[in-house]
C-alpha cells in the first residue's frame, strides 16, 4: 500500500528554531480576538474597537453575522483602505478564516474547493495578512482516518507555492472528524514545508477529552496560531455552556503556561460565539475582560519545570563524590 510518505516527499532542510536563553526571554505573545465575537459590527467597529480594548491583532471570520466568509465585498473592492485602517489604529489584521475544506473525494470538487481557498490566500496577500486558516473537514463513509488525512495533505500541497507567491502561511486547525493534535501535526508533517504550520484550539479537543498537556508539547514548534475559548463540560463530554476565559474546564491558564515552555509568540485569538448563542454577554462586555485575563497571564514568572517526578523544580541528582574519594568507596 502506497503511504504517504510516498506521495509527499517530506523536507527535513528547514532552519531550527533559535532557541537561546536571550530568545527565550524575550519570547512574548499577542492577544487577538475572532469577527465571529461581534457579529454585528462592521470593520471599522472591529478595528477601533480592538485599538480601544488593547488587542494587537484581528482575525476575520465573516462580516455582519456571515459566519466563516471571509470573501466579503468590504475587503475585496479596496485592499489598500483595508491595509490603512488596520495600519492607522495599529492593529494587525492577523488572519482570514475560511470554512472550505478538502476532503471531498472527487477530483472536480476538489479543484472547486482548491480555488476557492486560493482566493482567501490572494486577498490575504493583498491585504498583508499573513495566516489564512484553513479546516480539514470530515472522513467520507468508506474512508479510514489515514486515508482521508493522506488525501486532504495531497489535495493541500497545490497549495503551498500559491501561498509561498503570496507570503502566505496556511494554518491547519482541528476540527470537524478531526480533533485531537495527532491530525493536525500529521497534515503539517506531511507537508513539511514553512509556508503550512497548525491553528489549535484546545476547546475544540475537550470534545475528545484531549488536555493541553498533550497537545502543546505534540505540536510544539508547528504553531502558528492558537485560539482560545472556555465553557463547563459534564463527565460525559457535553457542553454544558460557554464560561469567560479562566473559568472553564479548558484550562486556559494552563495552555498558556505550556505555550510559554516552548517559546510560543505568536497570537492567542479569543474566541466568543455571540453570534451562535445570543444571550452570551455583548462583545463590549466580554472582550475587556478576556484581554486583561491574558494579560495577567502573560505577566505571571514562568516556573522552572522539568521532567523529572517528585520537586519538579530542583531534580534530585545523586550527590557528587568529593574528587579526593576513590572509585567503589
Amino acid at each position: 500500500m502506497t503511504g504517504l510518505s510516498d506521495l509527499l516527499p517530506c523536507r527535513r532542510d528547514s532552519p531550527a528554531l533559535d532557541l537561546t536563553p536571550e530568545r527565550k526571554r524575550l519570547a512574548t505573545m499577542k492577544t487577538g480576538f475572532s469577527s465571529l465575537t461581534c457579529p454585528q459590527w462592521d470593520l471599522q467597529t472591529i478595528v477601533t474597537k480592538a485599538a480601544e480594548f488593547g488587542f494587537d491583532g484581528v482575525e476575520l471570520n465573516g462580516l455582519f453575522g456571515q459566519t466563516h466568509r471571509a470573501l466579503t465585498p468590504e475587503l475585496i473592492a479596496k485592499p489598500e483602505d483595508v491595509r490603512r485602517l488596520f495600519a492607522e489604529h495599529n492593529v494587525e489584521l492577523l488572519c482570514l478564516s475560511t470554512s472550505t475544506t478538502l476532503d471531498r473525494i472527487e477530483p472536480f470538487r476538489v479543484a472547486e474547493d482548491r480555488a476557492r481557498i486560493v482566493e482567501h490566500i490572494e486577498l490575504a496577500g493583498k491585504l498583508g495578512c499573513p495566516h489564512v486558516r484553513i479546516l480539514p473537514g470530515k472522513m467520507g463513509m468508506v474512508d479510514s482516518p489515514a486515508r482521508a488525512l493522506s488525501r486532504i495533505a495531497y489535495a493541500l500541497q497545490a497549495l503551498i507555492p500559491v501561498a509561498v507567491e503570496s507570503r502566505v502561511t496556511l494554518l491547519l486547525e482541528n476540527g470537524g472528524d478531526y480533533l485531537t493534535s495527532d491530525a493536525v501535526w500529521f497534515l503539517v508533517d506531511a507537508l513539511s514545508h514553512p509556508a503550512a504550520r497548525c491553528s489549535w484550539n484546545q476547546f475544540t479537543a475537550l470534545y475528545e477529552g484531549e488536555r493541553p498537556t498533550r497537545s502543546i508539547p505534540r505540536l510544539g514548534q508547528k504553531l502558528g496560531l492558537v485560539h482560545l475559548c472556555d465553557g463547563e463540560f459534564n463527565e460525559r463530554g457535553v457542553l454544558r455552556g460557554y464560561r469567560p476565559l479562566g473559568e472553564g474546564d479548558a484550562e486556559i491558564a494552563k495552555q498558556i503556561e505550556l505555550l510559554k515552555g516552548i517559546a510560543y509568540q505568536g497570537y492567542l485569538v479569543v474566541e466568543w460565539p455571540k453570534e451562535r448563542v445570543a444571550s452570551l454577554p455583548e462583545p463590549e462586555e466580554a472582550l475587556p475582560v478576556a484581554v486583561e485575563f491574558l494579560q495577567a497571564r502573560f505577566a505571571e514568572k514562568q516556573a522552572i519545570l522539568t521532567a523529572y517526578k517528585g520537586d519538579k523544580k530542583a531534580p534530585k541528582f545523586a550527590a557528587l563524590r568529593s574528587p579526593a574519594t576513590p572509585i567503589g568507596v
